[in-house]
């Protein structure tokens, strides 16, 4: 099973940044359904490399998983 989009965009560790991008999907997810039907889907592998690759950059994401 793969990771869903809500575990990714809680290993963003920059409070900024989380907030910049829950704003911008609050946006353009104008309900709370939307917003949590697209939270709920699992992240493509292809998006998931790319969030990696960020990861590795000095982009401040952190993959850490919390238990």
């Amino acid at each position: 099973m793969g990771i869903k989009k809500f575990e990714v965009l809680k290993m963003i560790t920059d409070e900024k940044k989380f907030s910049e991008l829950i704003f911008d999907l609050i946006h353009v997810y104008d309900t709370s359904d939307k917003l949590a039907g697209l939270l709920a889907e699992e992240m493509p592998e292809k998006e998931l490399q790319t969030i990696k690759s960020i990861a590795q950059s000095d982009y401040p994401l952190s993959f850490s998983r919390k238990q």
